[in-house]
């Protein structure tokens, strides 16, 4: 660790050091960042059966209510010029009680954006009074934008709030004997919670709940139960994992479940936290049998293609092992908001030459395609029509259609790779230089 330099410059390469990271962005910069409304949005949309609760101008609830391509029906106060002359406090009550009539649910979240934290609505307060009303958990989520430099800072704020339903929580009989977990930092993109959930049922272990891609308020009252806390992302989960620890001794462990390595290394740590290795090299060898003559195939024919990755955050440090895996070369990691740990993760994954970026402008990606000329570049849909555009092939993350994560995931991702690089449509189009 002492060996690597952080660099004060937002692009490097790998030999020379890590880039910064969690600044402000450049002035000027148009980035794609998002704000920190939207990393709670991120975080607390999956939530079964919960009411969410905008208290803002409308173009918030607007904005919120798409979250890893799924719409989701949310609540706005529609404030308007005189809420924000008089304030909106009486206005927000209404629309929680009247919410609650409509809608029901076991909890509501009310987020506090940027209008509301400017003119000093007592949030707090008004949730506390419903609270009482209603029966339920009202909780709020003081997120505006300007309280952090990119949506990360919505993650750890979400994550904080969740402590004050593990809070309401029993310690149960039932789980006493049982080999319990909770995955923290999953979002169930592609039915993938369920991709782990079967894995870990082979191993004879139950997860509690799965923060928060596959869980209702019960699973979140419940998780204190658990005896490990599996952290899949590791920024948005370590925040409530740290938690847990601290006020419950529930130990901690990093895993991941993206690339072939990853899913490998993570079972085996799990079982020896369990006792029960014997089981766990039963499952891999068993798992890894029924993909064996699929992954060969595709991995001679992506063997030493090149590969760019810009995308989130923790995700690029477990995409940058797939792609090892699979003997591709990746010759550009970026993050729009990555911490220390992800770009950690990324740097041992990559090559002496490979690009750390953080935080990159249209021209950074820009120069990266014209410069480093991936065979293929993995993102978000902003990076997706300019490298179209490019004639470089592309791949969405998060995916679109089959979840990546487990070993029948590593097959699908390396099958979709294998579509993106090598489609017909690319023997039509030049690479733009």
């Amino acid at each position: 660790m002492s060996e690597i330099k952080i660099l004060p410059f937002k692009i490097t390469l790998k030999k020379e050091g890590i880039p910064k990271f969690d600044k402000r962005s450049s002035p000027g910069i148009v980035n794609q960042r998002s704000c920190p409304y939207y990393g709670a949005r991120w975080i607390l949309a999956p939530i079964k059966n919960t009411i969410h609760i905008v208290h803002a101008p409308i173009g918030c609830a607007f904005y919120g209510q798409n979250v890893r391509k799924k719409t989701y029906n949310i609540v706005s106060t529609d404030m308007q010029i005189e809420d924000v002359v008089y304030g909106g406090e009486k206005k927000l009550y209404r629309t929680i009680i009247e919410s609650y009539e409509e809608l029901g649910g076991d909890a509501i979240f009310v987020y506090a954006t940027c209008v509301v934290a400017l003119i000093g609505d007592n949030v707090e307060t008004v949730c506390k009074k419903a609270e009482k009303i209603l029966g339920i958990p009202v909780i709020p989520i003081f997120c505006p934008g300007f309280c952090g430099y990119h949506q990360a800072k919505g993650h750890e704020i979400a994550m904080k709030a969740l402590s004050t339903i593990i809070k309401e929580g029993r310690f149960k009989k039932e789980y006493k004997e049982k080999r319990t977990v909770n995955i923290i930092g999953e979002y169930n993109v592609c039915g993938e919670s369920k991709v782990i959930e079967n894995i870990l049922k082979k191993l004879g272990i139950e997860v509690i709940a799965t923060f928060t891609g596959d869980c209702s308020i019960e699973d979140i009252k419940d998780s204190k139960n658990a005896k490990l806390n599996l952290v899949h992302c590791g920024r948005t989960g370590k925040y409530l994992a740290d938690y847990m620890e601290e006020r419950y001794g529930i130990p901690q462990i990093k895993i991941s479940f993206i690339g072939l390595t990853n899913v490998k290394n993570s079972i085996i740590k799990i079982a020896k936290f369990f006792d029960i290795e014997d089981i766990a090299k039963k499952v891999i060898d068993e798992e890894l049998s029924r993909i064996k003559e699929d992954i060969s195939f595709y991995t001679k024919k992506l063997k030493g293609k090149r590969v760019g990755i810009f995308m989130g955050a923790s995700k690029i440090g477990m995409l940058s092992s797939a792609f090892k895996d699979l003997e591709m070369e990746v010759i550009s990691v970026g993050s729009q908001f990555g911490c220390l740990e992800d770009y950690l993760e990324a740097y041992k994954n990559v090559g002496e030459d490979t690009i750390l970026v953080d935080d990159a402008s249209k021209i950074d990606l820009e120069l990266i395609f014209r410069h480093k000329k991936p065979d293929l570049f993995i993102g978000g849909t902003k990076e997706k029509y300019m490298a179209l555009k490019f004639g470089i092939p592309f791949l969405s993350f998060p995916q679109d259609f089959y979840p990546f994560a487990g070993f029948s995931g590593f097959l699908n991702f390396a099958r979709e790779v294998y579509k993106a690089i090598y489609h017909p449509i690319w023997n039509l189009v030049e690479f733009k230089t």
